[in-house]
């Protein structure tokens, strides 16, 4: 078989099939990524609220 046998590529499945491969590492990668940065988050938060929360103790009441 020589290469002038062979068909051409659909140029149009070509680019459609690459941006259906992107998309899904895309996604894949987000799905990845978010979870983490919603611990870190949590974590900021409540480090932050606990920090809060152990100042207030330490002050003496306002009159």
């Amino acid at each position: 078989m020589r290469l002038s046998d062979l068909k051409p590529e659909n140029k149009v499945l070509v680019v459609v099939t690459t941006i259906l491969q992107l998309s899904a590492i895309i996604l894949v990668w987000i799905l990845a990524i978010v979870p983490a940065a919603l611990l870190a988050l949590a974590a900021i938060v409540g480090k932050t609220i606990a920090g809060a929360f152990r100042d207030s103790r330490k002050r003496p009441p306002t009159s």
